[in-house]
């Protein structure tokens, strides 16, 4: 069975597979800040990963990923009803996410594999009053999968 193969079927077993858990933060809760915390992430390929997707700020935000979405094993996203060790899951969404909107206050759990080593950019793009985007106001990150 090929790597890719074997990720694939590793999703769909995702009960038999222990994924790391790696926290985001969009935003910042004392402030306006247009930030992803951290602002790289590292995965290896062919693990199983829960990405939690936290906005503490008073902003809605954007977390966008396009190339690592693609070339992804995705299992589930849970959108939760706010942030932290009380948060509880409100929606679960099985596919590919291409853009994940979380309001203030909110997260999302994103577990998936990431099956194609390679540099991929995160940005946001939600509109900021000034008619920009937060990334063209300095919201962007990147992540890379060895």
């Amino acid at each position: 069975m090929s790597s890719g193969a074997a990720a694939a079927k590793a999703v769909e077993e995702n009960t038999a597979i222990k994924s790391q858990r790696v926290v985001l933060f969009l935003g910042s809760e004392s402030n306006q800040k247009r930030l992803f915390y951290p602002d790289g992430l590292i995965f290896e390929k062919g693990k199983s990963y829960t990405l939690v997707i936290e906005n503490p700020s008073n902003e809605i935000h954007e977390f966008d990923a396009p190339g690592l979405a693609a070339t992804s094993k995705s299992s589930q996203v849970k959108v939760l009803d706010g942030y932290g060790g009380t948060a509880l899951p409100v929606a679960t969404v099985v596919g590919k996410p291409d853009e994940m909107i979380v309001n203030s206050g909110g997260s999302v759990e994103w577990t998936f594999i990431p099956a194609k080593a390679g540099t991929y950019e995160m940005i946001c793009d939600v509109l900021d009053k000034s008619g920009k985007t937060h990334t063209e106001l300095g919201m962007k990150g990147m992540i890379v999968v060895k």
